[in-house]
């Protein structure tokens, strides 16, 4: 409504100027247009700059929401880490255990070796007597447990078992024996 009521104003000025003012007053109407238009193009990019800006917001608030779900992830991810890294530990233990346990049998052929290699080792040249294992009493203190094939297994106590009194022992009686 300004710009109308001011094309009216030069209008009727314009009859009662010069050629030289009307120049003028034709130039700066000129500028005037120019000026609008500009105002114009700034507008256009003031709004394609707000839908920018817009855009920008919603992309950010995606990426921070995308950024704490992240977090989250590895927050979970550390959890289960270290949730692995204890049940590894528990077995390499469990291994540990395992490699240094032993059957009923192996204990019994172990015996039977040592009772075979002292009587074997101690034979003498003498023909009054020889010396043999007579009575042998084992005291074993370990832990027993069973194993996929439902034998026992017995396995040493751990260091912090370990005193006086869980030590295994063996205690072994020789008697002569006449020839």
């Amino acid at each position: 409504m300004n710009n109308e009521y001011s094309r009216i104003v030069r209008s009727a000025m314009r009859k009662r100027l010069t050629a030289k003012e009307s120049e003028a007053i034709a130039r700066l109407e000129q500028k005037e247009a120019e000026y609008d238009s500009k105002i114009c193009e700034l507008e256009a990019v003031k709004a394609a700059l707000n839908e920018k800006a817009a855009e920008l917001a919603k992309t950010q608030a995606l990426l921070e929401a995308e950024r704490i779900e992240t977090e989250k992830k590895i927050a979970v991810f550390r959890e289960q880490y270290e949730y692995y890294c204890e049940l590894e530990e528990k077995l390499n233990a469990l291994n540990k255990k395992i490699t240094t346990s032993y059957s009923t049998q192996d204990i019994a052929t172990y015996l039977n070796q040592i009772i075979k290699d002292f009587n074997q080792n101690t034979e003498s040249d003498s023909e009054i007597a020889s010396y043999v294992i007579n009575n042998m009493d084992v005291d074993l203190k370990v832990r027993i447990y069973g194993d996929e094939e439902n034998s026992l297994r017995f396995t040493a106590p751990n260091i912090t078992e370990t005193s006086e009194d869980s030590l295994s022992s063996i205690k072994i009686t020789v008697q002569a024996v006449p020839k």
